[in-house]
């Protein structure tokens, strides 16, 4: 009996999940490269309370540190972005942060270490078991199609929690597990800042209209999902803002044409008219 061979390729592929030297040197490419204005424009900006540099510069190696080791969904432009309006309101009086959508945790941990700078504290929504199912189609602002599948971004609730233990603030988190068209309207607390990545037009409704009203004067609402072209025709919709979330249409730089969209509303829910005279 002729002996069998086989040929065996020792050579193994690339790892690229957290903690590798791939993971590490994508992260300072994005640093040097795509996110390297906004990060320094990070460091040089003015606080509500003095945050020093040296600070700053801890927070962003942090931020960079929890990149390398867990997936994230986002870039250090955007979570900076997000970090210095939280610090702008640093001090205020039961200073609240939302993150609606926690994927892997990662956004989480960020969010929890700047939170806890400022003195405030932040509410996590998720499902943690992924993305509803859901019969939606999109394309994003090139015209690619995509779709969300049931389960996807799937981060278990003690995953989350561990990420946040290992690299964030624990202490200043709290977790409300649940659908988000669950969980949102029995929430009645003031939001002065919240952070949406949740991907189906729905949901996006979903927290738009139950998260505006309670925003607080000067509160902002950013949100990841811009990229999408239903999110972005929402969000330019005149008519949902004053129909659905009862206010006036907010201006929003980018819509049509950004991933990452900020809305803010300077005045106070109870004072904003959606449907302002003609004087």
């Amino acid at each position: 009996m002729a002996e069998r061979s086989a040929h065996v390729d020792r050579r193994s592929p690339i790892r690229r999940g957290g903690g590798t030297l791939y993971r590490r040197l994508q992260s300072l490419r994005f640093l040097v490269g795509r996110d390297r204005a906004a990060v320094l424009g990070f460091l040089r900006a003015s606080t509500a309370s003095p945050l020093p540099l040296a600070a700053r510069i801890r927070l962003v190696s942090r931020f960079i540190r929890i990149t390398n080791h867990v997936r994230a969904y986002h870039s250090q432009a955007e979570m900076v972005a997000v970090a210095e309006a939280i610090l702008r309101r640093a001090g205020r009086s039961q200073l609240t942060i939302v993150e609606c959508g926690s994927g892997k945790g990662a956004s989480t941990a960020k969010l929890s270490l700047v939170a806890k700078l400022a003195g405030g504290r932040l509410v996590v929504f998720d499902s943690f078991r992924g993305m509803p199912a859901n019969e939606e189609r999109h394309e994003d602002l090139g015209g690619r199609p995509m779709v969300f599948r049931r389960g996807a971004f799937y981060g278990r609730l003690r995953e989350v929690q561990r990420t946040v233990a290992r690299f964030g603030a624990p202490d200043v988190v709290e977790y409300r597990k649940g659908w988000l068209a669950d969980t949102l309207p029995q929430f009645d607390q003031a939001v002065d800042v919240a952070v949406l990545d949740v991907d189906l037009l729905a949901s996006t409704r979903t927290c738009l209209t139950h998260l505006v009203p309670r925003l607080r004067a000067g509160g902002v609402i950013f949100t990841q999902d811009g990229h999408l072209r239903a999110v972005a025709a929402l969000l330019a919709d005149a008519s949902f803002w004053r129909d659905e979330v009862g206010v006036a249409p907010p201006a929003i730089p980018g819509v049509g044409h950004r991933k990452f969209l900020t809305i803010r509303f300077d005045e106070p829910a109870a004072a904003r008219d959606p449907h302002p005279s003609s004087d």
